[in-house]
C-alpha cells in the first residue's frame, strides 16, 4: 500500500491528516497513491474527494496558454499534492482515468472554469463533480455563499478557527513547504467538512 509519509497535522478538531507530496516525473507511479485516495475516500461512506488544481499561463501569439502545474486531493484523513511536469508523460494516464471515477464526487470551491480548462487544454473529463458553493447556497438558503472562497465559506457554515491558516496566509512568500502543505491539508479539511456537514 501506498505510504502517505510525509508531514502530518492536526486540526482544530484534533482529526489527524497524513500528507504526501510527488514530484511527478516519467518514471514516477502514481497510481498506488491514487487508489489510496479512492480507498479512504470509500471507506468514509460519503464518497466525495475535495480537489483543487493549478495552473501555468504562458501567453503564445497574444493569447494564453493554460497548463495543469499541478493538482491536490484531499480526503478525511488524507492530503496528496502532485507537481506535474511540463510534458505530460504516459503515468498521468492513471490521472485521466481517477478524475473520469464514476465511483466519487469530486468536490471544490468555484471550480467550474477549472473543470473547462481540464477539457479544453487537457481532455480532462470530470464525470462527476459539486460545486459546493452551490449547495450550500441551496441548503442555507443564502445565494451569496455561492461566491465565497474556501476560508470564508467554511467560516460561514462551521465556525472553525483559522488562525492558523490565516497565520500562514499571511506570509505566504516567506512560508516554508511543510507551511504550505499544512495550508493545503487545511484548506482540503475545511471543504470536506463543509460537505459532510451539508449532507446531514
Amino acid at each position: 500500500m501506498a505510504s502517505f509519509d510525509g508531514p502530518g497535522f492536526s486540526m482544530v478538531d484534533k482529526s489527524w491528516i497524513q500528507t504526501k507530496a510527488i514530484d511527478v516525473g516519467s518514471s514516477t507511479d502514481i497510481s498506488p497513491y491514487l487508489s489510496r485516495i479512492l480507498e479512504d475516500c470509500v471507506w468514509n461512506g460519503n464518497r466525495a474527494i475535495v480537489f483543487d488544481v493549478y495552473w501555468d499561463v504562458e501567453s503564445v501569439n497574444t493569447k494564453s496558454k493554460w497548463r495543469l502545474s499541478s493538482v491536490k486531493f484531499s480526503t478525511k484523513n488524507l492530503c496528496l499534492f502532485l507537481r506535474l511536469p511540463n510534458q505530460f508523460n504516459d503515468n498521468l494516464k492513471d490521472l485521466y482515468r481517477f478524475f473520469a471515477s464514476k465511483f466519487v464526487t469530486f468536490v471544490g470551491v468555484q471550480i467550474q472554469e477549472d473543470l473547462v480548462l481540464l477539457k479544453e487544454n487537457h481532455g480532462i473529463v470530470i464525470r462527476s463533480s459539486l460545486e459546493i458553493g452551490k449547495l450550500a447556497a441551496v441548503a442555507r438558503g443564502t445565494p451569496i455563499v455561492e461566491f465565497l472562497g474556501t476560508r470564508e465559506l467554511a467560516h460561514k457554515i462551521l465556525w472553525y478557527d483559522m488562525s492558523r491558516l490565516d497565520s500562514i496566509q499571511s506570509k505566504w512568500d516567506e512560508a516554508e513547504t511543510n507551511d504550505r502543505l499544512e495550508a493545503a491539508a487545511i484548506e482540503g479539511w475545511l471543504i470536506y467538512n463543509v460537505y459532510d456537514q451539508l449532507q446531514q
